[in-house]
């Protein structure tokens, strides 16, 4: 979205907008800017969630390999009998296969494939 656009939304001038989006940035309300990407186009044609039970003595090994893994691209900690929830992409059932098996010496896990996405973000509401 341009700084005009916003600017016709909000009623303000572009050079208004960007000086609002620094200072936002500058208080750490702007974290970070992303783009959506069509994963099955960079031949990652299977996404889903894996939800890992890590043991405990080997938490901290885990989130490194977490961190190092390309086709795991998001890493949440969560509460529950599984602690760890991760977003992933790979090419195809034996990439997965090979990921599984890498996950499985960490500890328990479950994986849900993704059939199909109904939304992936919604905007949250400005107060």
């Amino acid at each position: 979205m341009t700084l005009r656009a916003i600017g016709e939304q909000v009623g303000l001038t572009p050079p208004a907008v960007a000086e609002r989006i620094r200072k936002l940035e500058e208080e750490g309300i702007i974290r970070s800017y992303r783009i959506g990407i069509d994963r099955t186009r960079l031949d990652c044609g299977i996404t889903g969630f894996i939800m890992v039970a890590p043991e405990p003595e080997k938490y901290t090994a885990f989130c490194a390999f977490c961190e190092q893994r390309p086709e795991i691209t998001e890493h949440y900690h969560v509460i529950g009998h599984y602690n760890a929830m991760l977003r992933f992409a790979v090419r195809d059932t034996n990439a997965l296969d090979d990921l599984l098996s890498q996950i499985k010496q960490y500890g328990d896990s479950r994986t849900s494939v993704e059939l199909k996405t109904l939304f992936a973000s919604k905007e949250l509401p400005l107060p």
